[in-house]
C-alpha cells in the first residue's frame, strides 16, 4: 500500500469508527443500560485499535526502506514474525501485537513520519486506567460468565479515564506532528532561498 492509500484508510477508519462511538454515546445518553455501556466500550476500543493499526500502516507506507525505521520496527509494523520451516527455510507468520503496548509502539513510530519528538505520558493516571480498561474490554468481548458482562462504577470510571488519556495523547501527538511539519517546511524554505 502506498502512503496516500494508507492515509486514506486512516481517514476512513477514523470516520467510520468515530461515528460508531458517537452513536453508542448518543444511545447511552438516551438509554443508560448495561447494553449501552458494553456497546460504548466495544465501539471505543474498536476506534482506538483501528486507528492504532492505521497509524502503523501509514508509517510503514511512508518509511519502509528508509533509515528512519529499523528492520524490527518494520516487521512489527507488518505484524509479522519469522521462524524456520521443517525444510530449514525462513517463513513468516502473522503476529498479533499485544494491546495496549502496541498503541505506544504505533504512536512512537507514527511521529517519525513527521520528524517529530513526542513520547506518550505513561506516568499519567490515564495510562494506568487504559491498562485496566483493556481488561474490562477483554472481559465484555470474551465473556466467560454472566457476571463478567456487568460493568461496575469502577470499570466505567477506568474506561472514562482511559478514553480521556487517549484523546489527550492523540491531540498532543498530532500537535507535535504539526509543529514538526512547520519546522521542516521552514527549513526547506530557508534552504531554497539560499
Amino acid at each position: 500500500m502506498d502512503r496516500s492509500a494508507a492515509v486514506a484508510q486512516l481517514q476512513a477508519v477514523w470516520s467510520i469508527l468515530n461515528r460508531d462511538v458517537e452513536a453508542a454515546t448518543a444511545y447511552g445518553q438516551f438509554e443508560n443500560t448495561k447494553y449501552a455501556q458494553r456497546a460504548l466500550v466495544r465501539a471505543h476500543f474498536a476506534l482506538i485499535e483501528g486507528l492504532s493499526y492505521a497509524l502503523r500502516q501509514v508509517t510503514l507506507a511512508s518509511l519502509h526502506g528508509t533509515e528512519f525505521i529499523t528492520e524490527a520496527e518494520t516487521a512489527l509494523l507488518r505484524e509479522e514474525r519469522y521462524s524456520i520451516d521443517e525444510k530449514g527455510h525462513p517463513k513468516s507468520a502473522q503476529q498479533f501485537l499485544k494491546f495496549p503496548e502496541s498503541l505506544l509502539f504505533s504512536i512512537r513510530c507514527y511521529i517519525k513520519n513527521h520528524g517529530a519528538t513526542f513520547d506518550p505520558d505513561i506516568q499519567h493516571p490515564g495510562w494506568s486506567a487504559m491498562r485496566r480498561a483493556v481488561k474490562v474490554r477483554d472481559r465484555v468481548t470474551h465473556p466467560k460468565t454472566a457476571e463478567s458482562l456487568n460493568l461496575s462504577d469502577e470499570d466505567l470510571q477506568s474506561f472514562v479515564d482511559a478514553a480521556a488519556w487517549w484523546k489527550m495523547t492523540m491531540l498532543a501527538m498530532f500537535e507535535a506532528c504539526q509543529e514538526a511539519d512547520a519546522y521542516w517546511q521552514k527549513q526547506l524554505e530557508e534552504e531554497i532561498s539560499r
